[in-house]
């Protein structure tokens, strides 16, 4: 099963929206407690083993990146 943006919001339990903005590394526009959140999202990334998907942002940024 591969392990998504969405599995990690949903075991970090915050919005995708959110786990996409920490993972991304952007922690602007983030409510006072972005450091705890932050926390929940890269350990539930971590210990699920996500990795994103270089095929699928390219298809989202309309860019191959070869």
């Amino acid at each position: 099963m591969e392990i998504t943006i969405h599995s990690v919001a949903r075991k970090a339990q915050v919005s995708v929206s959110t786990a996409s903005r920490i993972l991304n590394g952007g922690t602007k526009g983030l409510r006072r407690d972005a450091a705890q959140r932050a926390r929940q999202v890269l350990d539930a990334a971590r210990e699920l083993g996500y990795r994103p998907n270089s095929a699928a942002r390219g298809l989202v940024m309309k860019r191959t990146f070869t």
